[in-house]
This record gives structure tokens, C-alpha cells and sequence, in this order.
């Protein structure tokens, strides 16, 4: 199978056509419940993959931990088998859509080399029956990802990432992957954590 064959191409490619649309539109700016409605409210796997994508670019204080938040709540109606409705003050955020759609339009070019090596295996873990799972485990990833500790994000972002993307690819391997690179950068926000409490800790004994 071709990398221009692969599920995952496909994707990527909704994602550029769906901003591509919009800013065609003259719009500078998007909602997140614009988004939501322009890629489709029962779209969720393809969500979760946009908005990790989404968290690697820079943005302004919040935007990260807004995208960790949006991705819990698409997360959190996967699981439950229902369209994505956003709370308001999630939803009405807005999103500027030059720089989206730039970083779009790499993001295929990326794919379309990483398809080379990702391809449809170990199917079982990428079916329907690894849907909650999956949700839920994107739901904790999620949440690990609000603790406002520069760049200790960066990894479990990374993980959910390379997650969503074998998912839709339907890569078992990539999936396994994925997983594991979540967990490792859980591990080494626990422990920037804990050591941040500990300096805290001795600081306060210091002085007091």
C-alpha cells in the first residue's frame, strides 16, 4: 500500500480542505465550536489527532492548556458515544487560522513521509472495541497535560500524537508506540512535580 493510499493521508488532508474552506471564507478567526462543526461533531478520533497537532504550535498563556481541555471533552464524548457539545468557555475561544492552516499544509507533507512506515497491523487494537479505552486513556493524558509546567507537556503531547495518528492509520504497532511515549512523559511530569514540591518544601523551611 502506497502512503498516498493510506487512511491517514486522507485525513490530514480533510483537515487542510476543512481550513482551507474557512479562511476562503474571509474569516481571520475560528471557535473552537466552529471547528467542531466544520470537521464534523461525531468526528472525534480525527479531533483528538487535530487538536495534539494544534498544542504543538506556539500560542499565547492558556492556549495549551485550552487545547488539553478541548481534547479531554472530545475525549469524554467518544467514550460516551455522543456528538461533541463544548462548554462555553471552552467553545468561544478563538483560534487564529492563517498559522493553523500553514502548519496544516506541513503536517501532510510529514504524513505523507511517516505513512511510509505506518501501515494498517494489529487491527484489534485500532478497532471499535478500543474506542473507550482509548478515550479514557486520551482523557487522563489530557488532564496531565493542564499542570502548568513549561515544556513538561511536550512529551505526552508528543504520545497522544503518535496515538491518534495510528489509530486512524488502524497501526496496532503505532498504537503500542504511542502509548508508551504517554506514559514516559507522564512519568517525567510526576517527577518534575514532585521535585518542584520539594524545592517549594525546602524554601519554606528555609525562611520559616
Amino acid at each position: 500500500m502506497t502512503g498516498k493510499r493510506r487512511p491517514i493521508v486522507r485525513y490530514t488532508k480533510r483537515i487542510v480542505s476543512v481550513l482551507e474552506t474557512i479562511s476562503a471564507g474571509g474569516d481571520e478567526k475560528l471557535t473552537f465550536d466552529r471547528l467542531i462543526e466544520a470537521m464534523g461533531p461525531g468526528a472525534h478520533r480525527l479531533l483528538i489527532l487535530m487538536l495534539t497537532l494544534l498544542n504543538m504550535i506556539p500560542g499565547p498563556p492558556g492556549f495549551g492548556g485550552t487545547l488539553a481541555w478541548t481534547t479531554f471533552a472530545v475525549a469524554l464524548f467518544m467514550v460516551l458515544g455522543k456528538p461533541i457539545r463544548l462548554p462555553n468557555i471552552i467553545g468561544h475561544r478563538k483560534l487564529p487560522i492563517a498559522p493553523l492552516l500553514k502548519g496544516s499544509q506541513q503536517v501532510v507533507k510529514v504524513t505523507g513521509i511517516i505513512a511510509r512506515f505506518s501501515k494498517p497491523r494489529m487491527r484489534w487494537l485500532t478497532g471499535a472495541a478500543a474506542t473507550v479505552p482509548y478515550g479514557i486513556f486520551a482523557m487522563v493524558i489530557s488532564v496531565a497535560m493542564t499542570v502548568p509546567i513549561p515544556f513538561a507537556n511536550a512529551v505526552p503531547n508528543v504520545g497522544l500524537c503518535v496515538l491518534a495518528f495510528s489509530m486512524l492509520n488502524r497501526d496496532g504497532a503505532g498504537v503500542i508506540a504511542g502509548t508508551l511515549i504517554c506514559l514516559i512523559g507522564l512519568g517525567v511530569e510526576v517527577a518534575l512535580v514532585l521535585a518542584a514540591l520539594n524545592l517549594g518544601g525546602s524554601a519554606w523551611n528555609a525562611v520559616f
